[in-house]
């Protein structure tokens, strides 16, 4: 009998369905991290000699309040030169502090990078039960463990919504539009899925309320772990840095002169010379009278361009190369009511998404390759550590998931078992 060897046999049983490239960028943190805390406990100093794990140090924590430089140089991580990388001028008491213009964690926490390049020793690609397509990369870190990361989309997402039409009860599609459609306006081909799930918004009537994405209108999810730790899905935000919610009748910029007449801790949106997008002189002042969609639409361009422009913090506080791009959800096309439930008036910021040449290439088997890029942002459960992921692929093989139980969706399942009537069906439940 002819032994095949070793390395084949691996290959074999190691599926390779998708060639993915790209970047990627893991900020372990310091103080929280379970990789770190390994590492130091099994006796391997990580401060003392980071670059061997490959690893940079990265700490720009404002430490003043340990009053004097012997305790903030004993705080601070080994290896920063804190004027040199942390200071936009100055040093010392004179320094002026980097200040992180999305990514406040990065100068909340001390964090070790780990970045590079996507070089996966498996990937799989699979059409779930529930219809779904999922991508899962593995990468191997010798002195770490395996990192796997990925993300999962409903090809045909569309929400819905039961209403009474002219001929009675008929599903029709929610704010009267396609939502892929919209969302990928701006892409040169193809369709975006915003990565969605886990998305809220807090209510700007009481910022202690968050309202959180109903099933129906999650388009997709990620996941990533790396060695010990495990990560969620940074989804769309609908508030800013300061957690003001990004909803047009109260984000207002500078209104009024920044004044906050009424005491509700907003400024006031009425003046009709009111600046929407207020991004640190970024802003487009409006004229007088001018068209609601022009004032929305302006600030959804000027969002654009200062997380294209000045967004810097992983590049700068971060000292990563990684490729950050955000997409910014434009929600103009919604029709529009007085309240703030549901997206209509609303802006989104959108930091993990997919975006797929040829959806219609997407099924079991597939003859054609599925292409398109990705970029997903993740944050750890138990830890403040970060993934960054941004790349490409091109998916051979499509399987097909025969380890689900059932076959569609749970609401599917289960209207099937209790004999749900459908939206527009004439007749009711009857219990036997």
């Amino acid at each position: 009998m002819t032994l095949l060897p070793l390395s084949l046999l691996f290959a074999g049983c190691t599926p390779q369905d998708a060639e993915v490239t790209g970047d990627f960028a893991i900020f372990l943190a310091a103080a929280s991290s379970e990789n770190i805390d390994r590492l130091e406990r099994t006796g391997t100093d990580v401060e003392a000699a980071p670059g061997k794990l490959g690893l940079t140090p990265i700490d720009c924590r404002d430490l003043q309040s340990l009053e004097t430089v012997e305790a903030i140089e004993a705080a601070r991580l080994a290896g920063v030169d804190y004027a040199a990388e942390c200071c936009s001028e100055g040093d010392g008491e004179d320094c002026t502090p980097i200040q992180a213009r999305w990514f406040g964690w990065l100068d909340d926490y001390a964090y070790f990078l780990n970045e590079g390049k996507i070089e996966p020793w498996r990937t799989e690609a699979v059409l779930t039960t529930e219809g779904d397509l999922q991508l899962t990369v593995h990468m191997d870190f010798p002195q770490w463990g395996d990192f796997r990361f990925g993300w999962v989309i409903d090809p045909d997402f569309q929400p819905t919504e039961c209403e009474d039409g002219e001929n009675g009860a008929e599903l029709v599609d929610v704010d009267g539009g396609n939502w892929l459609e919209n969302w990928s306006v701006n892409e040169e081909k193809g369709k975006l899925w915003h990565l969605n799930s886990g998305a809220y918004q807090i209510n700007p009537s009481d910022n202690a309320v968050a309202w959180y994405f109903e099933q129906e209108w999650q388009a997709g999810a990620t996941f990533a772990r790396f060695a010990d730790e495990e990560f969620y899905g940074h989804a769309i935000d609908y508030q800013d840095e300061l957690y003001r919610p990004f909803y047009a009748n109260s984000y207002a910029g500078d209104c009024n002169n920044g004044t906050d007449d009424d005491g509700d801790g907003y400024r006031d949106a009425g003046d009709p010379d009111c600046v929407v997008g207020d991004f640190e002189g970024t802003s487009i002042p409006q004229p007088r009278g001018a068209n609601p969609d022009e004032i929305y639409n302006n600030w959804v361009s000027v969002t654009e361009d200062w997380f294209a422009e000045s967004v810097t913090d992983l590049n700068t506080i971060g000292k990563s190369a990684f490729p950050l791009e955000m997409k910014i959800e434009n929600n103009n096309w919604r029709s529009v009511d007085e309240s703030a439930s549901g997206l209509d008036s609303w802006l989104g910021v959108s930091p993990s998404w997919v975006r797929i040449d040829n959806p219609e290439a997407i099924e079991v088997g597939n003859d054609t390759p599925i292409t398109g890029e990705f970029q997903i942002y993740l944050e750890g459960v138990a830890a403040a550590s970060k993934v960054f992921v941004h790349g490409t692929f091109s998916i051979d093989n499509v399987r097909e998931d025969v380890w689900g139980f059932q076959r569609g969706t749970l609401e599917e399942v289960k209207q099937e078992e209790n004999n749900t009537p459908t939206c527009g069906e004439d007749r009711t439940t009857t219990v036997e």
